[in-house]
């Protein structure tokens, strides 16, 4: 899967119409008739940490009300992902999307040290699961501080570079990023209006998300969604094992026990006024569902259900 995204990604700066900048804001007159591509670093306010964002630019001018905006998390593998689904002649209005990948300053598709402590809660020793090593100790419970940094910086920065229709705007994660989407949408549904929350780990933490799942139907039960939220929850078919020694696998299976996506899906389907869709890729696997989540996630964020 990394190799696949590293190809992704050269693919998409050189055969995918994306023209990439070298930082700093692209002005009107610099652009073309390609989409073009600007990265910039930023350092979180509240952890000293630093991001990178990619930052995708429509050729074509923007609607009426601003361009509808898709934020991708895990940016560096995600991005070129999704662009290789625009492609150099979008159909439809796609091509009026601007696409926003957050991510880390690695040349890798994936720093995963960092998203294990970006995307989830502080989490007991006992439900961590082991370390791909076997080694490393990994680092929990920054989900709000991130949060923190995508609402009061990213988001920020993106609408001073470019006119943003603010009631467009998607976020997609996939596994501890479908998480986190599920995690926004619960506590700060009006941040964004569609979600799309791909194999979400719900297993996470004991199913610690199934408390702020409660938190939300039982709130959404008496007032309902603010209007147009729309969440897509996709989940895999296919199990690869991680080869582990047999008491970290026998560990690693009972931690990742209990709901998964589908069953999220059919609880949620009882909110009011929430768009609500599922897909379950039967024969992929966790990774490799994640091109073609990513292309499910901007048929979403125009209106359109997965096939």
């Amino acid at each position: 899967m990394l190799r696949f995204a590293t190809t992704v990604l050269l693919l998409a700066l050189s055969g995918f119409g994306v023209q990439a900048a070298q930082g700093g804001t692209v002005t009107a007159e610099a652009k073309t008739e390609a989409r073009r591509m600007e990265r910039f670093d930023l350092r979180a306010d509240r952890t000293g940490l630093d991001y990178r964002v990619f930052l995708v630019r429509p050729a074509e001018p923007p609607p009426p009300g601003g361009y509808p905006v898709i934020y991708l998390l895990d940016g560096n593998a995600t991005v070129p992902m999704m662009e290789s689904v625009i492609g150099t002649e979008p159909p439809d209005s796609y091509g009026s999307a601007v696409i926003v990948g957050i991510g880390y300053p690695t040349d890798g598709p994936f720093d995963i040290p960092r998203r294990y402590r970006d995307l989830t809660p502080p989490t007991p020793p006992e439900l961590i699961p082991p370390s791909r090593d076997g080694a490393s100790v990994i680092e929990t419970g920054g989900r709000d501080d991130f949060l923190a940094f995508v609402e009061t910086q990213v988001i920020p920065s993106v609408e001073a570079r470019l006119p943003i229709d603010r009631h467009r705007r998607t976020l997609f994660g996939h596994s501890l990023g479908g998480l986190f989407s599920l995690y926004v949408l619960y506590t700060r549904g009006d941040l964004f209006q569609t979600y799309v929350a791909a194999d979400p780990a719900i297993w996470w933490s004991g199913q610690a998300i199934l408390k702020e799942q409660a938190a939300f139907l039982d709130r959404t039960a008496r007032t309902g969604v603010a209007p147009g939220t729309a969440l897509l929850i996709e989940t895999s078919g296919r199990l690869v094992e991680r080869p582990l020694p047999a008491a970290d696998a026998e560990r690693l299976k009972r931690l990742r026990s209990g709901q998964t996506g589908r069953e999220v899906a059919a609880t949620l389907a009882t909110v009011p006024g929430l768009r609500l869709a599922f897909r379950d890729f039967a024969e992929e696997s966790h990774g490799s569902m994640l091109p073609l989540a990513v292309a499910d996630a901007l048929r979403f964020a125009f209106g359109r259900n997965p096939d």
